[in-house]
């Protein structure tokens, strides 16, 4: 069992963000301030069209929240992290670690 990070280590304010899809277009609406721990996990380079983009991957661990989906998404200030999976890892609903991509860096 894994005890939950103490309040302190959770010093990142991050906007949750939902999508909103209207007319084919898709904008994105602010939810909840979270408050997380970031770690870097890796760091790489994919294509997007004809261009290379950076991709960063992340651990962001915050207090458990049963409505983050890999439909959603994070931001600090103008850091974007597109969320790839949000697990329990211990199932007793004390923490949520999510692995995110961070876009354009």
């Amino acid at each position: 069992m894994t005890a939950p990070l103490p309040i302190g280590e959770l010093r990142h304010g991050l906007t949750l963000e939902r999508a909103v899809v209207d007319d084919d277009e898709t904008s994105w609406t602010a939810v909840d301030t979270v408050f997380a721990a970031i770690t870097p996990l890796s760091a790489g380079e994919t294509i997007a069209g004809d261009a290379p983009t950076g991709t960063a991957g992340l651990r962001i661990e915050m207090r458990w929240r049963a409505d983050v989906t890999s439909r959603d998404r994070l931001r600090l200030g103008d850091r974007v992290f597109r969320i790839v999976a949000a697990r329990d890892l211990d199932e007793r609903r004390r923490r949520l670690v999510v692995l995110a991509e961070e876009e354009g860096r």
